[in-house]
């Protein structure tokens, strides 16, 4: 009986630690991927440049809870986005290019690098999940963006 406690310990010891290696080896494409195709406007330390590109880090948006909120996120990662933009009560003028619609990102990297900006600097948000950008994809699409 003891022995067949410890091989199950065991076995749940070895799938924690593959889980854990895993979300490590997400987080750091996650962090690749946005050093490639957002740090050198949003900076690699996620604050941004006062009055161009608003802060990931901190940033309500990024951060945000609820499913309307989300989808605004995600369809500005997607589609992009132009236009004042206000962030902590600061103006933001830079332009988004869109990320998620030329076909340079595929879904799952894509969700990679939405994740590990809602986790990087101090930010503590929930994963998204490819339900969440899928719908997200489809609503921009029905409304032209």
């Amino acid at each position: 009986m003891i022995h067949q406690s410890k091989v199950m310990i065991s076995a749940a010891a070895l799938s924690l630690l593959m889980l854990n290696a895993a979300s490590a080896e997400v987080t750091q494409k996650g962090e690749a991927l946005y050093l490639e195709h957002c740090a050198v406007c949003h900076q690699p330390d996620g604050k941004g440049v006062p009055g161009l590109f608003p802060p990931l880090a901190g940033n309500p948006r990024v951060l945000a809870k609820e499913p309307k909120e989300i989808q605004e996120y995600l369809q500005r990662i997607i589609f992009g986005y132009h236009g004042g933009l206000l962030v902590n009560n600061r103006v933001y003028s830079g332009r988004m290019p869109p990320l998620g619609y030329t076909g340079n990102i595929n879904e799952s990297d894509l969700l990679k690098l939405i994740n590990y900006q809602r986790s990087a600097w101090g930010n503590d948000a929930r994963p998204i999940t490819f339900k969440e950008l899928a719908t997200a994809r489809e609503q921009g699409r029905d409304t032209g963006k």
